[in-house]
């Protein structure tokens, strides 16, 4: 077998279930992996795959805890979650498990019941292969969430690995079946899920950031301006994308692996130039099709893989050795060029499993440089998509309905335990571009999992808010600056999916399974642990200047994050929102931590030197805040370092802890400034602020509704505590109807006079229909049309609440 090194090697011995959880006859294998987990195999040749595949990669779970009832005839086995009954196969004939016949498998206490072949048509579906050119509807792949309250996965086509991470072709004739079943707590399957497969991987901090990728026939020159452009109007740029065209154009192949020359005479110092600005590059390869002579390294690869001199070599990727020497002679010499990570887009729907395997060579293949984190952006390849960082879902459309599509999307992806869907924010071609609906798009990407502005070439695709107008760029700019500023939020939200297989983004029927098919609703989604977003994927009404939207908001009180309005949750509401608002609420007690900006460093992701948490009153909580380097792979020896935030809350005091849980010094700044904002909170003169139990300075004030308080130089390995005394703290501001009408009518384009009128018909005890007949009274006194009919709208909008 080949040996490509420890970094490709399989530890075996988590592969394969121990026995005493494993009852096996002449052809059958049934192995119970966990309380909720069950694999079923079937051999007619009587032989079973104990080595990892490309789906399972742990088998040997903890204790499951279950009873047995077994003769020569039936095999019961019984737990709290399900019931198992086999009738052994010699009473059949045929090598397999009979659909509804010799196998079931019953969840405890209902009537639901699986068995082999089930259609399991309640599944609600996982993700797909890309939206490229969708029109609004995509077809989704199978997910592990299921209304069923149980799902299986047929792993008997899937490659199979060897010790030393070489692929082996399956026995096709096999059976080998995962069967998940958690019932009604889908987070005890997705929990197997990530034990079975692996957990996802902790990607880097600045993948985190603001992406680039416009197809534009860029040159260093190019580059250079564009980062100044970014530099001039403070916009944050972290990640800089490299099409086909930053590559040479090889004569004998398709494929090339080389930056082209003429555009790019000098590659590492424009990587030098990049990383000095905090910028990050990512660059597109194919890999399918034949590795030129052409290329500068090719007589190295050749060396390597022994081929014959003068001929090019069909890139073949089941090959071992010819893998090894492509990523040794070809792929290395491109990365130490300082390329930071690649995006593969072989984009072969036919062939997922190609792309996939080639996604596995290429992503361990980074683990031989600890400073450059294993990272690689791809297509939807299938197998456990949650596997090798982030996915590229394609080149969209420029429209609204594709935006309407993609927070569904998201959040379905959580379904089959996926959370880094990258997507052209802005749409990539076709479509009228429009500033209304770029806005959206760029509001959506702040509180989506990869924010990357993408178009097509051409200078009528504005994907640079400076094209835009005054309005549209301010809006833009400071909804870019936010997500920047979510870094330290979104880090932490990733380490949790990292390491306990949260998803950031879960959609809202996961508690609320009713609106799943709710139009109104099914766009809702929670990012993160402390924030609850409902996207807005309609046009406005012109005539009102204010989106008309409908949110429903989960149980509990939950806070406007930009104003800090007041909601009461478990209730649906109609709103009104201007262009620079977007629907975003904070749970109460949330704590938020933010990245304070240095605007002469606008593109640093790292762990910040000024550290911003805004707190929301209500009750107690604790958050945990992750950091590390965010680019290499060093955290995973402990280089990382977690500080608990504790916010204890009563009615007529508060405070808040931040103290060091672990870590090691080194990997984030050893003092750090904080800003406390004590959201919908009274000026309170009972400050007290502590260092280890010494008195510091700090400066506090009101901004708004806010309470902040300040203080400077605080070591990041000490506790601090700051304590406030008041009585009646909470600001309440709950968010009233009556100021989103008044502000509507202060709005529009008419007369101060019949403002007045209006407002009188309006906030009148009066009912419905009653002020409808007074309001078109109104057109006696000139007010026109258009405005009857839009405040005949708004009347019907306040029918509802």
């Amino acid at each position: 077998m080949y040996d490509f090194g420890t970094h490709f090697n399989v530890d075996l011995s988590l592969c394969k279930t121990p026995s005493t959880y494993v009852f096996k006859g002449k052809n059958y294998r049934i192995s119970i992996i966990s309380d909720v987990l069950i694999r079923f195999e079937y051999s007619s040749s009587g032989s079973f795959n104990d080595y990892p595949t490309f789906f399972a990669t742990n088998r040997s779970f903890a204790k499951p805890k279950f009873t047995v009832q077994e003769d020569k005839d039936t095999l019961v086995i019984k737990n709290d979650h399900f019931i198992l009954e086999y009738s052994k196969e010699k009473h059949f004939v045929g090598p397999k498990f009979l659909p509804d016949q010799n196998l079931k498998v019953s969840i405890t206490g209902t009537e639901k019941t699986w068995y082999f072949n089930h259609p399991e048509v309640r599944n609600y579906m996982g993700t797909s292969y890309s939206l490229d050119n969708s029109k609004g509807s995509v077809n989704y792949e199978k997910g592990l969430f299921s209304l069923d309250g149980f799902t299986s996965f047929d792993d008997s086509r899937t490659p199979i690995l060897n010790k030393y991470g070489n692929i082996i072709a399956p026995n096709y004739m096999n059976i080998d079946t995962y069967l998940f079943i958690y019932n009604n707590d889908f987070g005890l399957g997705l929990r197997d899920y990530f034990r079975l497969t692996s957990l996802p991987p902790l990607i880097p901090r600045y993948a985190l950031g603001i992406w680039w990728s416009k197809n534009e026939q860029y040159g260093e020159k190019d580059i250079q301006k564009l980062v100044e452009d970014f530099k001039e109007h403070d916009i944050p740029l972290s990640v800089l994308m490299l099409g086909s065209y930053a590559r040479t154009q090889n004569k004998k192949s398709n494929i090339s692996f080389n930056f082209n020359k003429e555009k790019f005479p000098n590659p590492e110092g424009l990587c030098d130039y990049l990383h000095k600005n905090n910028i990050r590059l990512g660059l597109n390869i194919k890999t399918e099709g034949l590795i030129s002579t052409e290329e500068p390294n090719f007589e190295e690869f050749r060396k390597l893989y022994g081929s014959d001199e003068g001929k090019c070599v069909l890139l073949n990727v089941y090959e071992n050795k010819q893998t090894d020497s492509f990523l040794k002679g070809i792929i290395n010499p491109l990365l130490n060029k300082g390329v930071d990570f690649l995006w593969v887009d072989d984009n072969n729907k036919e062939n997922t499993l190609r792309e996939f395997t080639m996604n596995y060579f290429l992503y361990n293949n980074f683990s031989t440089n600890k400073a450059k984190r294993n990272f690689l952006l791809s297509r939807n390849y299938g197998i456990c998509p949650h596997k090798y960082s982030a996915l590229y879902s394609g080149n969209t459309l420029v429209n609204w309905k594709t935006l309407k599509m993609l927070p569904f999307f998201n959040s379905s992806a959580a379904n089959i335990g996926v959370s880094w869907w990258s997507h052209d924010i802005g749409g990539y071609k076709g479509g009228t571009e429009d500033s209304e609906l770029y806005m959206r798009y760029v509001q959506l990407g702040v509180y989506s999992p990869i924010f990357r502005l993408s178009s097509d070439s051409g200078k009528y695709y504005k994907r640079e808010p400076w094209k835009w107008d005054t309005k549209t760029l301010k809006i833009v700019h400071d909804y870019i600056n936010m997500r920047h500023k979510l870094i330290p939020y979104i880090y932490s939200e990733a380490k949790k999916y990292s390491t306990i297989g949260s998803p950031l983004i879960q959609p809202l029927y996961y508690r609320y399974p009713e609106t799943y098919d709710e139009p109104l609703y099914k766009n809702e989604y929670y990012f993160g642990s402390e924030l609850f977003i409902a996207p807005i994927t309609e046009s406005k009404d012109e005539i009102m200047n204010r989106v008309v939207h409908r949110i429903f908001l989960p149980n509990g009180v939950w806070y406007d994050f930009k104003t800090g309005k007041k909601f009461i949750g478990g209730k649906r509401y109609v709103t009104f929102y201007k262009d620079e608002d977007y629907p975003v609420f904070a749970k109460t007690g949330a704590i938020i931590p933010l990245a304070v900006l240095d605007k002469n460093d606008i593109n640093n992701t790292s762990a910040p030197k000024k550290l911003e948490i805004q707190i929301f009153p209500g009750r107690s909580n604790t958050y945990k805040l992750y950091e590390d380097d965010g680019v290499s792979s060093m955290y995973k020896e402990g280089y990382s370092f977690t500080s608990e935030i504790n916010y204890y809350y009563k009615e007529n005091d508060f405070s808040v802890s931040i103290e060091p849980l672990e870590g090691k010094q080194g990997v984030i700044p050893e003092k750090r400034n904080y800003k406390i904002k004590f959201r919908n909170t009274k000026f309170n003169n009972g400050v007290q602020v502590f260092c280890d139990e010494i008195n510091v300075p700090y400066i506090r004030y009101s901004e708004g509704n806010d309470f902040i308080v300040e203080f400077e130089n605080i070591p990041t390995t000490s506790k601090v505590l700051v304590y406030c005394k008041a009585k009646d703290i909470e600001i309440e501001a709950f968010r009233l109807i009556n100021e989103d009408l008044e502000g509507i009518i202060s709005d529009l384009k008419i007369e101060t006079k019949l403002k007045v009128e209006i407002d009188k018909i309006i906030f009148s005890n009066s009912d419905i229909k009653a002020k409808r007949i007074a309001i078109r009274k109104l057109r006696t006194k000139g007010l026109k049309p258009v405005f009857i009919k839009m405040f005949m709208k708004l009347l019907e909008y306040v029918a509802e609440i």
